[in-house]
């Protein structure tokens, strides 16, 4: 295939990386400042995206990681370490 055809159907070097994400919280207040830090701290600053359901006790994410030469895995474990850090996050 050729490249222009690889790149417009996101296939081989072009392909977009993605994972789910579902976490647990053991508290029920402060949804809205979780959403906030949560956005801005573990997705932006990775340079990813993502479509979340957040409610008051569990987080249902899903993370665009990127293409492959952006190392998606090492972003993948750097939200789920900013995840571990906080005290509010069971699981």
């Amino acid at each position: 295939m050729k490249k222009r055809l690889r790149k417009k159907n996101h296939t081989g070097e072009f392909a977009q990386w993605g994972r789910q994400l579902i976490a647990t919280r053991n508290t029920k207040m402060d949804v809205g400042a979780f959403h906030d830090a949560f956005t801005v701290e573990a997705i932006e600053d990775n340079g990813c995206y993502c479509g979340a359901s957040i409610s008051d006790d569990k987080i249902d994410v899903i993370i665009e990681l990127g293409k492959i030469s952006e190392n998606p895995e090492g972003k993948f474990e750097r939200i789920t370490e900013w995840l571990d850090l906080r005290s509010d996050i069971e699981g």
